[in-house]
């Protein structure tokens, strides 16, 4: 290897390094910066997540509502329809206890 070339190897390698050195305080001196500028931003982000984390909560607790209101719901269309079907079949008897009176009078 002559001189000149022995040059070129050496101006090569400190360029590489020089880059790799260079690469790594641009990497850090962006990061800084962005984490500068995006302070604000993770701050509201953060206070969004928190709110929604209390949504979902309150939003889980409405459903489980929903399904005691439905379960209480089907109850009470239960017992109006037995209340019902209980007045009918009382409504009917009376009905044919006024029918059986009103039969023997007619017939005494």
């Amino acid at each position: 290897m002559d001189n000149e070339q022995l040059l070129q190897a050496i101006s090569n390698l400190l360029d590489e390094k020089l880059d790799e050195k260079l690469d790594e305080k641009l990497d850090e001196k962006l990061d800084k910066k962005l984490d500068e500028k995006l302070k604000p931003v993770n701050s509201r982000l953060d206070k969004m997540d928190s709110r929604l984390e209390k949504m979902e909560s309150d939003v889980s607790v409405l459903r489980m509502g929903q399904v005691d209101i439905r379960k209480e719901l089907k109850k009470v269309k239960h017992k109006v329809s037995d209340t019902y079907d209980l007045a009918l079949d009382a409504w009917g008897t009376s009905t044919e206890n006024r029918n059986w009176i009103e039969g023997d009078k007619l017939k005494a």
